[in-house]
């Protein structure tokens, strides 16, 4: 193998090796969990069901587990 084809690297079109996507997803899940959960403490108040408590607090726990899963995974360059 010819020594100037190692060295040539393809151009990306994202600064970031794991796309914009990654880095954006986890706060706006987070966003709406905290929305989806304040609403449902306001709506337990007025008619009593806990759905949107329960989707909130799921929806925020992802968004936590998948930011350090993301940032664990932009370290190593995947």
């Amino acid at each position: 193998m010819p020594e100037e084809s190692r060295d040539e690297t393809p151009t990306r079109r994202y600064r970031w090796r794991y796309g914009p996507l990654r880095l954006i997803a986890p706060w706006i899940a987070a966003a709406v969990g905290v929305f989806l959960l304040v609403r449902g403490i306001v709506d337990l108040q007025t008619r009593g069901e806990p759905l949107f408590i329960f989707v909130g607090a799921g929806l925020t726990a992802l968004a936590i587990v998948f930011f350090f899963v993301y940032k664990w995974m932009a370290k190593r360059g995947v």
